[in-house]
């Protein structure tokens, strides 16, 4: 197989081993040649088709043409949330120059930077909240808008999601991706004893009718948010006998009503009771949104009408003290008009005056506290 520091098609110089499935290996690779000079000396992920692990010749053309699948749809899919491939990003290379017909299916494709979304919750230990959880379900449904008009995924999950240092998400692993026309692959696999998609995260439908629809990837969708906002695996949780739905809620409890409902919707054990399409889950998260704001509206409203209440007596504090001062600064210039003192002296009690005006307007609250305290020491001083 595949050997570090190995140089393959000419092009690549593997540097370590990212993962191991079922079907392929994954490893991190240098572009030694790149198509531009922006691609020379960059890293980027090698997946590798494991043909070994099925005897069947039958089965091997099946694989294959699953792994041929996954290299077209990311051609044709052009958004920041899927990894980005090159028109020349497959190629079939021969470990064993002996042996021209050993040779090994390859896709090259863009390095995300940052963590899955399971390494993610680990690697933090805590919950994500509310917000996140509404910013990073619009951010996959996007996605999902632009790839179920032709493709499903049939393996979404934590592992598969990955976060790029700037906030982005990306959904990874299109090797389970099936054509909304083709029926025929999943059955196929199933029956050689190879699952498509993940326990806890796999529809009814995918387990029991080994069918796949839209709806499918929005069960695996509610089911990734239920490991997010619980911190468990959704085969921890038990389920209602009858109707299948998870008991998760009490393990969610920082999460609004309206949220849990939503994630409820999108993963409901009938996939016709399900979201019609990506378009109703974007027009139900504007709804939530819009309670939301309502919600915080009205909050933002009881603390104005507060406020105001305080304000009101805080102006009337100030107009009190306002006239007190006015009232006094008569009084003393009154007195002083009265009584023949030296001019110096009434220049400066009437500085005197003026600045205690001038305090009593700028430090309306303080003033009083500050006039009681000086009171209390001179009282103090003569007892």
């Amino acid at each position: 197989m595949i050997q570090i520091g190995q140089e393959i098609h000419n092009r690549y110089k593997v540097i370590k081993k990212l993962g191991s499935g079922n079907f392929s290996q994954t490893f991190e690779v240098e572009d030694l040649l790149g198509i531009n000079s922006s691609n020379l000396g960059k890293r980027k992920v090698l997946k590798v088709l494991k043909l070994s692990y099925y005897s069947n010749s039958k089965m091997r053309e099946k694989v294959v043409e699953l792994f041929q699948r996954e290299v077209e749809v990311l051609k044709q899919l052009t958004h920041p949330g899927i990894p980005r491939v090159e028109p020349d990003s497959y190629f079939r290379f021969v470990p064993n120059k002996n042996s021209q017909d050993d040779f090994l299916h390859c896709l090259v494709m863009e390095k995300i930077d940052g963590l899955t979304l399971e390494e993610w919750l680990r690697q933090n230990n805590q919950l994500i909240t509310e917000a996140q959880a509404i910013d990073w379900l619009k951010q996959l449904i996007v996605i999902l808008k632009e790839i179920h008009p032709k493709y499903l995924h049939r393996d979404i999950k934590p592992d598969n999601i990955m976060i790029r240092p700037n906030g982005q998400l990306v959904l990874i692993d299109f090797g389970a991706v099936k054509a909304l026309t083709q029926k025929y692959i999943i059955q196929q696999i199933t029956s050689q004893n190879t699952s498509i998609g993940t326990l806890g995260y796999m529809p009814p439908e995918m387990m029991n009718e080994q069918e796949a629809y839209p709806q499918s990837d929005f069960f695996s969708l509610g089911r990734t948010f239920v490991r997010l906002l619980s911190g468990k695996h959704p085969s921890d949780f038990t389920q209602d006998l009858q109707t299948q739905q998870l008991f998760w809620r009490n393990e969610a409890t920082h999460i609004s009503e309206r949220l849990l409902n939503l994630i409820d919707f999108i993963m409901e054990p009938d996939w016709k009771n399900r979201p019609k399409n990506t378009q109703e889950i974007l027009l139900s998260m504007i709804d939530l949104l819009m309670e939301i704001i309502d919600d915080n509206h009205n909050y933002y409203n009881n603390i104005l009408r507060i406020r105001r209440v305080k304000h009101s007596n805080y102006n009337f504090i100030k107009s009190g003290v306002l006239i007190f001062s006015i009232v006094l600064n008569l009084f003393l210039i009154g007195l002083l008009i009265k009584v023949d003192y030296p001019r110096h002296v009434v220049v400066l009690l009437m500085f005197v005056v003026l600045s205690i005006l001038f305090i009593s307007l700028v430090f309306p609250l303080e003033f009083p506290l500050f006039i009681k305290r000086v009171y209390k020491l001179l009282l103090s001083r003569k007892i």
